[in-house]
């Protein structure tokens, strides 16, 4: 499997006949983004060190031809060509596992064993895109995310309070707001004041 270090995001299910998986993680203080459809998988891993307690913009991009790349502030940090084809959830699927149908973050979520570790960070401005926004380097943002007709999912993290992670997106079929679930040891996630703007 493509899923080690330290899982930021978590999208995968059990069992065939779905397009495909994805997940974000930190292993050894750098980013790697993996992805796989049907039974091929493929993990782009970056160059730069990210462990550094400092704010740092991470992108991942893939197209259905199968280029996937990786930025780091702006910066591009890798590229590669993995599988090709569909990567999203199949219509009105079902699935006899809870947490099949949901994006995770900060933690693997199936509760597969301390081989996979939660995320110990901050997280701020997720946006999932319909397109591909980057394809070269590019100035590293200095505003929280504003919307528009490529987001179908934007995550400001600045409910501070609550178990709710609202979707601000406004795309169609939303809003996909997040629950927060609180465990492990320290217990999190936690809110926090503390921004990268």
């Amino acid at each position: 499997g493509w899923i080690t270090g330290n899982v930021i995001v978590d999208r995968d299910v059990y069992g065939g006949g779905d397009y495909g998986d994805y997940g974000i993680v930190l292993s050894q203080g750098r980013i790697a983004f993996g992805l796989s459809v049907g039974g091929s998988g493929t993990t782009l891993c970056g160059a730069t060190s990210v462990a550094d307690g400092q704010w740092h913009h991470v992108a991942v991009t893939r197209r259905n031809t199968g280029a996937m790349a990786l930025y780091i502030d702006g910066q591009p940090d890798g590229a590669t060509t993995g599988a090709s084809g569909d990567a999203s959830y199949r219509n009105g699927r079902t699935s006899p596992w809870t947490y099949d149908p949901y994006l995770v973050l900060g933690a693997e979520k199936h509760d597969a064993g301390s081989e996979y570790p939660s995320f110990s960070g901050w997280l701020d401005e997720l946006r999932i895109s319909t397109s591909v926004r980057y394809t070269a380097a590019f100035a590293r943002p200095s505003a929280p995310f504003a919307t528009d007709g490529a987001t179908a999912a934007l995550y400001h993290f600045d409910e501070g309070q609550g178990t709710t992670l609202g979707d601000t997106s406004g795309a169609a079929g939303g809003p996909s707001d997040g629950t927060l679930r609180v465990g492990g040891t320290p217990s999190g996630p936690a809110w926090s004041p503390d921004t990268p703007f």
